[in-house]
């Protein structure tokens, strides 16, 4: 049997948990948070750009807030990952911890903070992760915003496909597979954010905690 050369965070199963991840939260930052999502900036900037030409400066405000977040949540990422590495710590379970400790903090303190609180801190944990997790089984893949993902998974397996690449085919169909599961994440907030409204932020932490408990194995030391 093929022995795999890819660390855990490159794996399948923890790509599409966090595409998963991502699907999840823009739904619900969508639903709960007045159309503003948490990843996807490109949809932020349009509507603030949209808000802009109506001269409604509270709505473009209100935008200015995710996006502003993303921006930091970048300041942030490569201070920590400076930090962990001349530590000789691992940055991808750290990043990973760092997510679920930030949305566990989303979860109890949204009910006693601004609203504006839960969309800032939750653009914040977006832009952790997609800095983070960038490569799939070695390939380039994104994991927040899906419009590289189509593109991707579509060139790649017609090009496989063409040129009889089997290698080339299997990384499109795997990108494939993360848009599956980024669409999986859009469904079961959508309909969860509608019953439950702020909470069903809840429902983020079983996939979170799989990738937390992932990437523990890998880092922890095997007792023989």
């Amino acid at each position: 049997m093929k022995q795999k050369d890819y660390r855990v965070f490159e794996g399948l199963r923890v790509a599409c948990c966090l595409t998963f991840i991502s699907g999840y939260l823009n739904a619900f930052t969508y639903v709960t948070q007045g159309g503003r999502f948490a990843g996807v900036q490109s949809g932020n900037v349009i509507s603030l750009a949209y808000y802009m030409a109506k001269g409604d400066f509270v709505q473009v405000a209100n935008f200015c807030i995710p996006i502003l977040f993303f921006v930091f949540g970048q300041f942030f990422t490569y201070l920590a990952r400076r930090y962990f590495e001349k530590q000789s710590w691992s940055w991808h379970f750290g990043s990973s911890l760092i997510m679920l400790i930030c949305i566990l903090l989303t979860i109890f303190l949204s009910p006693l903070m601004p609203a504006s609180f839960t969309i800032a801190s939750l653009a914040f944990v977006a832009s952790i992760q997609v800095e983070t997790f960038r490569r799939l089984r070695g390939a380039p893949y994104a994991n927040v915003m899906m419009t590289g993902n189509v593109k991707n998974a579509a060139y790649l397996w017609f090009k496989g496909m063409i040129e009889q690449d089997a290698e080339l085919k299997k990384t499109g169909r795997n990108i494939l597979l993360t848009i599956i599961g980024f669409m999986l994440g859009v469904i079961s907030a959508t309909q969860l954010s509608f019953q439950f409204k702020e909470y069903a932020l809840i429902g983020i932490l079983l996939p979170v905690l799989y990738i937390n408990y992932q990437l523990w194995q890998e880092k922890r030391p095997i007792s023989r």
